[in-house]
């Protein structure tokens, strides 16, 4: 739900292309003004991976319409790849200074490697890699909804802009949800190995996985 409407609030920003900027910081503004395409690309096409990453996850939509899936998942990473890029090309020019830039722009390169990966791993039907890097990719993507719950956060802590709390949402909003995956996967691959230990979920969704 959260994805959702943080990619519907991002829809504000195809007014840039009629030269309506309501709603959208100055300094944002600025950036945009800097460098328009690539931060067009990542503002108008990033929430778009953003909303549709969440059903990926559902084993029911992988099971039931694995075509879906399929389509879906290659919409999933085409945008982040051009949403990636476009992000990179534009952290030069982040509101906040250099420290934002270089935290914007190492999740654009993490972003793009670890999406780009999970697909080469789809194709060459390593299904178990593709998922677990499919969770990383959107821990990465998800940082657009935890960096908007932390503005407020930062207000609340003396910041008195975003671009002044943007070199350290450039880390927070991304870091520990790729800590939280990491744990996570540890967590599940342990419970996995476990002996006399099966997860029947996985069991029985494999074969409708492999079968894809």
């Amino acid at each position: 739900m959260l994805a959702v409407a943080v990619a519907a609030y991002s829809s504000r920003y195809y007014g840039v292309l009629e030269n309506a900027w309501f709603g959208i910081d100055p300094k944002i503004k600025a950036v945009i003004l800097q460098a328009p395409l690539p931060a067009l690309l990542h503002m108008l096409i990033a929430p778009v991976a953003l909303a549709l990453g969440p059903f990926q996850f559902y084993p029911g939509l992988r099971i039931r319409h694995p075509k879906l899936h399929r389509w879906s998942g290659r919409v999933y990473v085409a945008t982040c790849i051009v949403g990636g890029v476009g992000a990179l090309a534009t952290a030069p020019f982040a509101s906040g200074g250099v420290i934002a830039g270089l935290g914007f722009g190492l999740l654009a390169v993490l972003w793009i490697g670890t999406t780009a990966a999970a697909w080469i791993s789809a194709v060459r039907r390593s299904f178990a890699r593709h998922r677990l890097l499919m969770r990383f990719s959107y821990a990465m993507t998800f940082g657009a909804v935890v960096l908007r719950l932390q503005i407020p956060i930062g207000f609340a802590l003396g910041y008195e802009s975003y671009s002044s709390m943007s070199p350290v949402l450039a880390f927070t909003s991304w870091i520990p949800n790729v800590v939280i995956v990491a744990l996570y996967s540890t967590w599940q691959t342990w419970r996995r190995s476990r002996p006399g230990k099966l997860n029947a979920s996985s069991a029985a969704s494999e074969p409708n996985v492999v079968n894809r």
